[in-house]
């Protein structure tokens, strides 16, 4: 199949066409390859390779198609027609996980696959499948996992010996990189999300490596939201768009990559500052303590922002936790909460969509404890519509693409009556043409007089939030709003601590 551009696309910054047919030495690819569940069609037809040596970047809406294709890709799934070819792989043997690993492909999950209850380097020997003699294997393993983070990550802080369970979603992150890079004659990384737990030094140090991997004739397969990164670290980039590829480009910007994907274009500009929209009302939720005092009124929606790892987990998780015995914390008894880790706090993942979505809101919608069945269809039914999740409502949610999970999450919500909802980094792994729809219902919901708390790992989506809170060490050290709430000052109050109100 020939590599589709739309002529609209023609003009400056649109990049050049990517040649569709892979050369004598590419790693990987796919042709034709087809896939079906039930009545959707995840993929239907496509033709992707990548190049020995190349970074390419994976990018197109949540639901798209570009998870299965790399579970595909990955030999966890097969396909209903086409093919996987891989140039390491050996002749005549079917396309499974045995053949890919034989090749040398390893992915890296969005939703990390490890083992809570065992340790780093226990999690790092399984995913080796218990590779090389088993007397000295666990010194082994340390060993191996250690010397890839401390090459990888320095200064992760993680100790080997820890619980995969104890460490924070950034560390999980870490540690499910690490461990696919202990692969021994590794062709070919496929990386799903790679960044959307990691602070910017993290993420800065992953690329680095990237780069080295590549140089070495390592070939990288990079699926992100994060269009900066995509443009920034990829030699091509393909786009996907209701499971097919709509275009491979090279040198292209994101408006180019974003007409491709079939979403809109939202210039920086066009973002209306979220206090023109409404009036703060009374204090709704308070903590007192060191630093400056914070406080949200209804109407309002404050940010945390700053270095991630530096307490702002710890505030939501006290607004969350606040009752009559809270020291310094006040907040309503009706409030609603979106962790930031979906898989372990989130979901619950032998339920339904529509179970999931409104678990929380059952409260308004029973009498004398019993459930209304017709209200909650409807209520369910409302927030599919409103956020345009792909998904039927009886569909188990573990069926639905990350990002579609995320919004699950969300709408439960916002689909209850607290008056205040509190937010940890609830836009990882979701789109841009789907963030530009909550961003929209944030503000709609903070109108009719819900506060709301945020917390994002994006410096840039505070400029949504009518003031920002920037924490260091534990603290809050200022207070944004306005004209001083841009991302160059979250990134200068990170480092250097102050009262800056």
């Amino acid at each position: 199949m020939p590599t589709t551009i739309d002529p609209t696309l023609a003009g400056p910054g649109a990049g050049t066409p990517a040649s569709a047919e892979p050369s004598a030495t590419a790693t990987i690819a796919a042709r034709g390859v087809a896939k079906r569940y039930g009545s959707t069609r995840a993929l239907t037809g496509v033709d992707l390779h990548v190049e020995r040596g190349e970074i390419l970047g994976l990018v197109g809406h949540n639901g798209a198609g570009k998870s299965t294709l790399m579970r595909i890709l990955a030999g966890r799934e097969q396909p209903d027609a086409g093919a996987v070819t891989a140039q390491d792989a050996e002749a005549g043997r079917p396309w499974d996980a045995r053949t890919a690993a034989a090749a040398g492909v390893r992915m890296v999950y969005q939703e990390l696959a490890l083992c809570a209850d065992l340790t780093v380097a226990e999690n790092a020997y399984l995913s080796a499948g218990g590779a090389g003699p088993s007397f000295g294997w666990r010194g082994r393993a340390q060993r191996r996992i250690g010397e890839v983070l401390d090459t990888v990550f320095p200064g992760h802080g993680i100790a080997v010996v820890r619980r995969v369970g104890e460490l924070t979603l950034a560390q999980r992150q870490m540690v499910e990189i690490a461990r696919a890079l202990c692969t021994d004659r590794l062709g070919l990384l496929i990386l799903d999300e790679p960044t959307e737990s990691l602070g910017v030094d993290a993420a800065g140090q992953l690329y680095a490596h990237l780069h080295r991997l590549t140089a070495d004739g390592v070939s990288v397969l990079l699926i992100s939201h994060r269009m900066a990164e995509v443009i920034g670290h990829s030699d091509r980039v393909a786009v996907m768009r209701d499971g097919a590829v709509a275009g491979v480009f090279t040198g292209a910007d994101e408006r180019t990559l974003l007409h491709a994907m079939g979403g809109e274009v939202h210039a920086a500009a066009e973002v209306e500052a979220a206090a023109d929209a409404r009036e703060a009302g009374d204090v709704v939720a308070s903590i007192r303590g060191d630093g400056i005092p914070f406080t949200v009124r209804s109407g309002e929606i404050v940010g945390l922002a700053g270095l991630a790892g530096q307490g702002q987990e710890r505030m939501l998780t006290r607004l969350w936790a606040a009752g009559a015995l809270s020291r310094g914390v006040t907040a309503p008894r009706r409030r609603a909460y979106v962790p930031g880790d979906r898989q372990t706090s989130g979901i619950l993942p032998l339920w339904s969509v529509a179970q999931n979505l409104t678990i929380a809101a059952l409260r308004s919608i029973s009498t004398a404890g019993i459930v209304n069945a017709r209200a909650k269809r409807d209520l369910a039914a409302r927030w599919i519509d409103a956020l345009r999740i792909r998904g039927a409502a009886g569909a188990p949610i573990t069926a639905l693409s990350g990002g579609n999970q995320q919004k699950v999450l969300v709408a439960r919500a916002f689909a209850t009556d607290a008056a205040l909802v509190l937010l940890d980094d609830p836009f990882r792994g979701v789109d841009v043409a789907t963030k530009n729809e909550l961003y929209t219902l944030m503000k709609a919901e903070a109108a009719a007089g819900r506060a709301i708390v945020w917390y994002s790992t994006e410096n840039a989506e505070m400029a949504h939030c009518d003031r920002v809170y920037v924490l260091r060490a534990g603290r809050i050290v200022s207070e944004l709003a306005g004209d001083t709430n841009t991302e160059e000052r979250i990134i200068a109050d990170s480092f250097e601590e102050g009262d800056a109100r």
